[in-house]
């Protein structure tokens, strides 16, 4: 396997108009991913839609704290808002047409690799979030 440095944390995503949708994950996912990873995307809905994101992750945790993380913001203007995560995998909804979602691994190795996160995301019409 090739050495692999952080992914960008300014990667720039167009969300497509649902039923399309598009993809992206933590490196090497579902294969595990690197210590000291961190990556973030920002992703935009065309106007008057919000995006839609399916979340699958599996991160490396322990009983005491979370060692890795994922999260996720309602971006306004430069306002960042935390969206709440569903328990390990589901259906989230932005409130505006921004979103950006972090992805951060810490130095720690464990002897279980992770998968990690893989993320599908489309623009829907404000109003229809219980699709």
């Amino acid at each position: 396997m090739c050495p692999f440095s952080d992914c960008s944390i300014n990667i720039t995503l167009d969300a497509p108009q649902w039923p399309t949708e598009q993809n992206f994950s933590s490196p090497y996912y579902p294969h595990g991913y690197h210590t000291n990873t961190t990556c973030g995307w920002y992703i935009t809905a065309p106007q008057n839609q919000v995006v839609m994101l399916q979340l699958v992750w599996q991160l490396h945790s322990s009983y005491y704290e979370d060692k890795d993380s994922l999260e996720v913001y309602d971006v306004n203007g430069y306002e960042l808002t935390p969206i709440a995560l569903p328990e390990h995998n589901g259906k989230i909804y932005s409130k505006f047409r921004f979103v950006y979602v972090v992805f951060k691994s810490d130095d720690e190795t464990d002897e279980y690799w992770e998968k990690g996160i893989s993320v599908k995301y489309s623009a829907i019409n404000t109003g229809n979030t219980h699709i």
